[in-house]
């Protein structure tokens, strides 16, 4: 097992081995563990317009239960808005368009800097920062 990390400037570089030829436990529990991290990523990553709406329904995840779900919702990101549907779970907030369920943004929790309400020429808004 090969493994290279590189970050902040540094590079870190591991090598295992099996002392017995017969024993690749450990190594199986290795990739079963980077799969499951790899399944994840819904549950970790900001998704801008990604396949998460069908039919006008979230495709919920595993796990996850949605508290609830506003219509009427304005996505105020350019100068027209944009009229969609505004869903809050227990894992992400998600928005997607009513007439484009393809213009969609799905935001876990774990990716989110700061939330604040601040006034737009539309009249209060909801500002939600996330984490670079």
């Amino acid at each position: 097992l090969h493994i290279l990390s590189v970050g902040n400037n540094s590079r870190f570089e591991f090598i295992f081995t099996n002392l017995t030829a017969n024993n690749t436990k450990h190594f199986s529990t290795i990739f079963d563990i980077y799969r499951l991290y790899q399944a994840s990523f819904l549950y970790r990553e900001l998704k801008l317009r990604s396949a998460i709406v069908s039919g006008g329904q979230l495709m919920v995840l595993a796990q996850e239960q949605v508290f609830n779900t506003i219509s009427g919702v304005w996505n105020l990101s350019s100068d027209q808005g944009n009229l969609g549907i505004f869903i809050l779970s227990n894992v992400r907030l998600v928005w997607f368009a009513e007439m484009n369920n393809s213009f969609n943004i799905s935001l876990p929790y774990m990716q989110i800097a700061n939330v604040r309400i601040r006034e737009s020429k539309y009249g209060p808004a909801l500002v939600i920062q996330t984490l670079e």
